[in-house]
């Protein structure tokens, strides 16, 4: 299934799901869209055998849960290596996000999370060490999170909910 063939039931429950994944249960879904809850299950497994739905992840505030740095530290790494190197930085404890980048040198970004300082000078040192350059280091205040508006069914581009 490409993006292309989706539907509006497909692209209702992904809009649903990634509002609130949690609380979206199958049989509300199939009365906002008119289907039976079984059609919206099948769907969902659907959409995860083809990928589109690649998991579910809880947001987590991580000041509340005693990490009160949550820091972003910008690297470079050699094209060649970028794929590896983003992965292998998962490893290190205290990373819980890294984004690869397709163009420029600042090409890994990566999200870490620690109660002191100490905690983040880790994370910094052992950059280096898997072969990535640090370049900044960026303290994150907030983070605001939405699902694609492409995917809202009609009565929720109204404004309805």
């Amino acid at each position: 299934m490409t993006s292309s063939a989706l539907d509006e039931i497909d692209e209702g429950i992904l809009y649903a799901l990634q509002r609130d994944a949690r609380g979206s249960t199958t049989t509300d879904l199939g009365n906002r869209f008119g289907v039976s809850a079984s059609t919206v299950s099948n769907r969902i497994d659907q959409l995860e055998s083809d990928g589109i739905i690649t998991g579910y992840q809880a947001t987590v505030d991580y000041e509340r849960a005693g990490f009160p740095l949550n820091v972003l530290m910008v690297c470079s790494a050699p094209v060649g290596e970028r794929s590896e190197l983003a992965q292998r930085v998962l490893d290190i404890p205290g990373v819980v996000n890294v984004r690869e980048l397709m163009i420029g040198e600042n090409n890994i970004r990566i999200e870490t999370v620690g109660t002191s300082n100490d905690d983040l000078t880790r994370i910094a040192t052992a950059l280096p060490e898997l072969g990535l350059v640090l370049k900044d280091e960026i303290l994150i205040r907030d983070q605001y999170f939405q699902p694609l508006k492409q995917f809202r069914i009609d009565e929720d581009r109204t404004g309805e909910e």
